[in-house]
């Protein structure tokens, strides 16, 4: 009887805090938050079907600012934003449709006049050109360097503040900067130089969560807030709900939250200098998600994802293993058995389970050609399809990885245990030998340039026609024929073996239209729901990051991050966890602190972490051809230290940890098809052992800790070699220790006022003392701590 009185004073006192919105529930156009979109001086265009399915059903669409000027076209698809320079930092824009208000937050762009200069030294030069993630690496899409008074070679770039790659071409020859020390293996023989674009996001607003109580949450600001806005879904909060005062901003949580299990509020604040980080806070019932078992398969931002390649994971049937075993194959890219068996096994003892990971990303598994393709020339070997990246059919399984309904019997057991399936989908291109291309070779882009030229492997130049060989024809995407056939194709396997998403290859190469169309037809089948879509993208974050919008992809694989992080804790190439904190900081700025980026161990087009780690492989030398070579083994156990640092950073910050296959007990190897080698399951000695028992101590960490999944992210102190940052989730928080050097380190820290935990544990057992705001924690060489 007590408890029941008590549930109705809760529910009360609940109610009483709360204010209706007066607006609809979550409906089609509210289930999907609407992604902050940058927009760039002059004129932007907004396609108003990513926001509102039936576009005729739109009314207008308005803005808070007072320069932004809006032109609905007459179809009402899509709108122009005509943006001044005098507009304000942060803009609400709203799609009124059947009178209801669904906003899209937008800001500003930050780019700013940069003037980038080469000394030649004394040298002479006819052309300097730049290539680097600011042109996509194409050089020819920024003026080329000219010399000034002061014998150097410059140009002027508006460039957003933030990290980019790049390279000089001097007369035609490409290659790092060689007057930067700053620089980071490119993986075939070459290096990257990093530049760092200063700006002046100091003085942006901050914004940290603080407390929860009924019906309410209050949040911490540093800096000075002009201005704050708060969405509950795609509703903006009316000032009613919101309330500034002694730095802190408190927000109501609207009535209504209370009748839908999953919503979220977001928050941002604005000044005259920026915009400050988001703040992302996860409703059940209207109420704040503070307890790992209220989070579910569905909440995007928690999952640990696990990648494999079916043919290299295990092989559980040997009745389907077809391998070429032909002389003009090399072992290496042959068929080695791997199979949907193999998988399911693992699933179904637990394997995935007891590693952590609750979201599968399993490689292509469309049938490819039964004959061998392609030609390597230093080991004359042509290729078999083992990878399943080169089908010649869209809706059959590829009978050496078993049948489409062991494919569906595969799901089905992985959701029963929780899990989540995302198929690697490939939407590029077809092989010569797909009925599709045989019957519509029209519907393909030319194997020829003008010129008369190959267009193959013209990656940026072409990126949207480009062939990746001459077998593997690249689908003409601009046609909507051809898209409306190929997201049909995607369809299928959504429809068919209840997917919960997609891995997408080669997303760059990829129309927007593609992504716009299939995005829809997914929101569509789901009631305006989404289903997770992230993709792969070699290129600028800006490039990387024009594809995330709510009509496309939710993320994508942050190659920045990792291209610097993999070499940093490899311990190669003048490691300084400084600039790996500089190009996190431009990510988190880019994507935001509550991203859906992937943050991988590493992939199947990349050496193994461990080859670089130990030594074995060469910082700077040909990668590829390493394989090829000769044997790369672990001579430096240190390694697998190193890669347990490497799973730390990426379990322990904001976006999406992604295992791929054998990182978990460190499988080496040089780049493709080397770091492709079997999986291994037995036998493991105890180096492996114990990798693998941390890796899933970091991965169970996250899953039973919110604070690690919804957390703000807090740096607190950088060096070369030492990292202590935090995540902070209300009265949740996690203190992260790293030390990336050889020795033993003591580490010291005073943690600011704002982070208050007591009673902190250690995670791996390490000593430490806290004093009031100290904490003083000894770590061993290649070591880290997580205190929570």
């Amino acid at each position: 009887m007590k408890r029941n009185h008590l549930f109705f004073v809760l529910l009360f006192l609940l109610t009483a805090c709360q204010q209706k919105l007066n607006l609809p529930a979550i409906n089609e156009n509210n289930r999907n938050l609407n992604t902050l979109t940058t927009l760039e001086v002059g004129d932007n265009k907004l396609f108003l079907q990513d926001y509102i399915l039936n576009p005729t059903e739109i009314d207008s669409v308005t803005s808070n600012s007072k320069t932004l000027k809006i032109t609905v076209s007459g179809d009402k698809m899509n709108a122009t934003l005509a943006v001044e320079t005098t507009m304000e930092q942060f803009v609400d824009i709203k799609i009124w449709a059947k009178g209801i208000p669904f906003s899209v937050p937008c800001r500003k762009t930050d780019k700013i006049d940069y003037t980038f200069t080469f000394n030649p030294k004394g040298k002479s030069y006819n052309r300097v050109q730049l290539a680097g993630q600011m042109n996509d690496w194409t050089a020819s899409r920024t003026p080329d360097l000219l010399l000034n008074s002061k014998g150097l070679y410059e140009v002027k770039l508006n460039l957003s503040p933030g990290t980019y790659l790049y390279q000089m071409a001097l007369d035609g020859n490409q290659n790092h900067d060689p007057n930067n020390l700053n620089k980071v293996d490119n993986g075939f023989g070459k290096f990257n130089s990093i530049l760092q674009v200063p700006g002046n996001d100091e003085k942006f607003p901050i914004l940290l969560t603080n407390e929860t109580s009924a019906g309410k949450f209050s949040l911490i600001t540093q800096n000075k807030v002009n201005e704050v806005f708060a969405y509950w879904q795609n509703y903006r909060l009316p000032d009613r709900f919101i309330s500034i005062k002694n730095g802190k901003i408190n927000v109501i949580i609207p009535s209504e939250a209370r009748k839908t299990e999953r919503s979220f509020i977001r928050v941002w604040a604005s000044n005259e200098f920026g915009v400050s980080n988001d703040i992302l806070v996860p409703l059940q019932y209207g109420k704040v998600i503070d307890r790992a078992d209220e989070i579910n398969r569905t909440d995007k931002e928690a999952q640990i994802m696990y990648f494999m390649l079916v043919d290299r994971f295990k092989n559980g049937d040997k009745t389907n293993d077809h391998p070429m075993n032909r002389p003009d194959v090399n072992h290496k890219v042959d068929f080695w058995g791997g199979d949907l068996a193999g998988l399911k096994q693992e699933i179904d003892k637990d394997y995935f389970s007891k590693i952590g990971a609750n979201t599968l990303w399993i490689s292509p598994l469309n049938q490819n050609p039964t004959e061998p393709y392609g030609y390597y020339a230093p080991m004359k070997t042509k290729f078999s399809g083992y990878h399943g990246y080169w089908p010649i059919s869209s809706s059959k399984v590829d009978f050496r990885f078993g049948t489409n309904q062991e494919f569906k019997k595969l799901v089905t057991d992985a959701h029963d245990k929780n899990m989540n399936i995302l198929l690697d989908y490939v939407a590029h291109h077809v092989h010569i030998e797909h009925p599709f291309y045989k019957q519509h070779p029209e519907y393909t882009t030319s194997l020829y340039l003008p010129d008369g030229t190959l267009n193959t492997e013209k990656w940026d130049e072409y990126r949207l026609t480009t062939w990746f060989d001459t077998f593997m024809p690249t689908l003409d995407l601009s046609n909507p024929k051809v898209v409306d056939m190929m997201t049909d194709s995607a369809m299928f396997w959504i429809k068919k073996f209840k997917l919960d998403g997609f891995r997408h290859d080669a997303t760059k190469h990829i129309t927007e239209r593609f992504w716009r169309e299939l995005t829809l037809k997914i929101k569509k089948q789901n009631h305006g729901n989404k289903l997770y879509q992230i993709g792969e993208t070699y290129g600028s974050p800006e490039l990387i990051s024009s594809y995330l919008t709510t009509g496309m992809l939710d993320g994508q694989f942050d190659f920045n991050v990792y291209d610097i992080a993999n070499t940093t804790f490899a311990g190669v190439g003048g490691s300084n966890l400084q600039q790996v904190q500089t190009i996190l900081n431009s990510s988190l700025y880019r994507y935001g602190n509550h991203n859906l980026m992937g943050n991988i161990s590493g992939n199947h087009d990349k050496p193994r972490f461990m080859a670089l780690a130990s030594g074995d492989l060469k910082f700077g030398e040909d990668s590829k051809a390493a394989g090829w070579q000769r044997n790369i083994g672990i001579t430096d156990s240190t390694a697998y230290d190193k890669l347990f640092l490497m799973h730390t950073f990426n379990m322990t910050i904001p976006g999406i940890p992604v295992i791929f296959y054998g990182d978990e007990i460190g499988l080496t190897g040089a780049n493709d098809p080397d770091c492709r080698r079997m999986m291994k399951f037995e036998n493991l000695n105890s180096r492996e052992q114990k990798l693998f028992n941390n890796v899933a101590k970091l991965a169970h960490l996250r899953l039973d800790n919110p604070v690690l999944v919804y957390g703000d992210f807090i740096n607190l102190q950088t060096s070369k070699d030492c990292w202590v940052y935090a995540r902070k989730y209300f009265d949740k928080e996690a203190i992260v220790f790293i030390n990336n050097s050889s020795d033993s380190k003591e580490i010291e820290v005073t943690l600011p006022e704002i982070l208050k935990s007591e009673n902190l544990k250690s995670t791996f057992e390490n000593r430490f003392i806290k004093r009031n705001q100290e904490i003083s924690i000894k770590l061993p060489a290649y070591s880290a701590d997580i205190l929570l």
